[in-house]
């Protein structure tokens, strides 16, 4: 029948969604070992130069993102038309990466000619580097830029594996490995710089090794010109992402401006630590998106409720059973990076809640841009970000890191309400009755988050466990159950 699609479609993408989600869930348990690498750095540097170091490395990561200009996001949906358009996979790869290079070497050059006249002096928190030190950080500018291009052409290759090892893992664990053997050493001045372009550096080896198995035939010199079809798709997702880069770190920078370098490194671990759980819901995203967009209206209408309330179902599920040990055992987790940073740990437990509402209800953004609607995320996300920066100057003089928190964590709010109100509006609604139970879920932790909160002798190190330990394999015990169920109960697409 006209308009009809074979079934064969709906399970293609259901194994591409079951194969990411493997790979996401393998993802997951290599970049655990990231934000331990990481805390031994806060460790053994301290809190008030690690502080610095992670607001340096957010710096360069997010001028990283305006030199891509969003063309990685664009490779995810423009490499899977060059099969369908009868174009090499890799067209418009090379023209790409020549001018995010280029873009990111004169961002680059430019920070390091204004740090030799010390006008880095201008930003708080950043006094404390040298002019080499600050060169060194932004010359990672460049090619981290590179291996954003790279990942985002293997997502849309459909071959997400490559840029969860490299870009999520080999970068984000080689930096710290490469600053703690060169403190060892001795070159505890520029290590962590140092750290951080050497990983970059290895990322980007690694792809140019990879690109003939990637790409076959690809040398690097498939187009002169960027191809503007590319350009005008990939553009409003590079400004919505470059706003959604400030928006992730602008807290950080606020408690760094207003509370000194100390606070937050404290800061910074819970930071690092919470953005476990928020790595699991942008995981998931990449996953979406074209299996979204390749959705015709009838497809939309029978097979988004399921396809969206799996994704929402795996990440939340996984999100839940790292919440539960951040809850259960803060102190314990906080005290990986030392007794200096196991403090104010109930700000962990805020910050892990945030993540796990916009782990449920954030995954809508995946499908809006699957749409075609990424204007909207941009206006969105000035929006929240104008909100976060008010939210954060009101806040954390008032409240230290716990107002940064609660700041963050309402700007997170905001936009799942935002976003899943404007899908409503579409005619969209993408939830299953099964997610109650995550909705449940969710709500006992909290409730189990303000009973620990106010029993201190639970948040203090070591102490209470033998209760604590029965009490965190029971939960993870009966989360597991619950998506046993949920798995079965779950309703099928309609076949046509």
């Amino acid at each position: 029948m006209p308009g009809a699609r074979p079934i064969s479609d709906l399970r293609g993408d259901k194994r591409f969604l079951v194969k990411g989600s493997l790979y996401t869930a393998f993802g997951a348990a290599l970049q655990g070992v990231s934000p331990l690498l990481t805390v031994v750095v806060a460790r053994v540097f301290g809190a008030e130069e690690f502080g610095v170091y992670v607001s340096t490395q957010l710096l360069v990561l997010t001028l990283a993102r305006v030199a891509v200009l969003g063309l990685d996001k664009g490779l995810r949906w423009y490499v899977p038309r060059n099969a369908v358009e009868g174009r090499p996979r890799f067209h418009g790869l090379a023209a790409c990466l020549r001018r995010t290079v280029a873009i990111g070497l004169a961002i680059s050059g430019l920070v390091a000619l204004a740090s030799f006249f010390g006008l880095h002096r201008l930003v708080g928190g950043l006094e404390t580097l040298s002019p080499v030190e600050i060169t060194v950080y932004f010359l990672s500018l460049a090619p981290w830029s590179a291996i954003f291009l790279f990942g985002g052409a293997c997502e849309g290759d459909r071959r997400p594996q490559y840029k969860i090892v490299v870009n999520d893992f080999l970068v984000y664990s080689l930096a710290p490995l490469i600053s703690l053997a060169l403190c060892a050493a001795g070159v505890r001045d520029l290590a962590l710089s140092i750290g951080l372009l050497a990983s970059n550096l290895a990322g980007v080896l690694f792809y140019a090794l990879l690109a003939p198995r990637l790409f076959p035939g690809w040398r690097g010199e498939d187009d002169r010109r960027l191809p503007r079809e590319l350009l005008s798709f990939s553009l409003p997702l590079g400004f919505s992402e470059v706003v959604s880069a400030f928006l992730r770190r602008v807290d950080l920078w606020m408690v760094l401006a207003f509370l000194g370098p100390e606070p937050a490194g404290v800061y910074a671990v819970m930071v690092t630590i919470s953005n476990g759980l928020r790595t699991i819901r942008t995981s998931f995203s990449p996953l979406l998106l074209p299996v979204v967009a390749g959705m015709d209206s009838g497809r939309l209408k029978d097979d988004l409720g399921p396809v969206y309330s799996y994704c929402v179902m795996m990440v939340t599920t996984i999100q839940l059973a790292i919440g539960l040990f951040i809850v259960i055992f803060p102190a314990e987790t906080m005290m990986i990076a030392g007794k200096d940073y196991a403090v104010e740990v109930s700000v962990l437990g805020i910050l892990m809640l945030g993540n796990l509402v916009n782990g449920f209800f954030g995954l809508a953004d995946a499908v809006i841009n699957g749409l075609g609607r990424s204007r909207f995320m941009f206006r969105m996300n000035v929006v929240a970000l104008v909100f976060a920066l008010a939210a954060n100057a009101a806040l954390i003089p008032l409240f230290g890191l716990a107002g940064a928190a609660v700041a963050t964590m309402s700007y997170q709010a905001l936009q799942g309400v935002w976003m899943n109100v404007y899908l409503r509006k579409m005619g969209h609604w993408p939830y299953a009755r099964s997610l109650w139970a995550q909705i449940a879920w969710i709500a006992a932790l909290a409730a189990l988050y303000v009973a620990v909160a106010l029993r201190p002798e639970w948040t203090a190190y070591g102490e209470n466990l033998a209760e604590r330990v029965p009490l965190f394999a029971g939960l993870l015990a009966a989360l597991g159950a619950t998506l046993l169920a949920q798995r079965k109960s779950t309703p099928k697409p309609a076949a046509r």
